[in-house]
C-alpha cells in the first residue's frame, strides 16, 4: 500500500513537470498526434477468436497530449480534452482469423506487404468499411490499427 501512495506521488510529481509525458507500452493510441493515447485497465483472450483489452481514458493520457501535442501544460486543458475524447471502452479481435475492431472501426489483416510505389507499410490492413487498404502514413491510420492488432494478436505481425 505504501508502495502504491509513493508510486501515485511520484507519477503526480510527473505529471505535473513541463517533462515530456510519453505513452506508456500499455497504452492503445487512438489518433496520430502525440500524446493519443488510452491506458489499458484489463485483457483477455489475447492470441485467441476473443480477445479484448479494455482501456480508459485518464487524466494522464490527457496530460499526454496536452503537453505533447497542444503544448498547453495547465489543467484547463486536461479537463477539455477528458471532456472532447469520448471513445469506446475496449479494442476487441479474433485473432486466428486475423480480424479485429478498433473504437468501431473494423480491419482485417492480410500479410506482408510487397514493395509498391503506393504502399509504405509493412503489413497490408485493410479497413472493412470502405474496403481502403491503409497505406502506412499516420493519415491512414495504420499505425494505430497496427498497435492495436499487434497488441491483441502477438506474434502475427511482429
Amino acid at each position: 500500500m505504501i508502495n502504491r501512495l509513493i508510486l501515485c506521488i511520484a507519477a503526480g510529481a510527473f505529471m505535473s513537470s513541463n517533462m515530456p509525458v510519453h505513452a506508456q507500452e500499455d497504452e492503445i493510441y487512438y489518433g496520430s498526434r502525440a500524446g493519443m493515447s488510452l491506458t489499458t485497465t484489463g485483457k483477455s483472450g489475447i492470441g485467441t477468436a476473443n480477445a479484448v483489452i479494455e482501456v480508459e481514458h485518464l487524466p494522464r493520457n490527457a496530460k499526454a497530449f496536452c503537453v505533447e501535442y497542444a503544448q498547453d501544460n495547465s489543467m484547463a486543458c486536461v479537463r477539455r480534452t477528458l471532456a472532447e475524447v469520448q471513445i469506446k471502452d475496449k479494442v476487441t479481435a479474433n485473432c486466428p482469423a486475423r480480424t479485429w475492431d478498433v473504437f468501431g472501426q473494423e480491419f482485417v489483416f492480410l500479410g506482408r506487404a510487397v514493395a509498391a510505389d503506393d504502399i509504405i507499410a509493412d503489413y497490408v490492413i485493410r479497413r472493412v468499411e470502405t474496403d481502403e487498404v491503409l497505406d502506412g502514413s499516420s493519415a491512414s491510420g495504420y499505425w494505430q490499427a497496427l498497435g492495436a492488432f499487434q497488441a491483441l494478436c502477438p506474434g502475427i505481425a511482429d
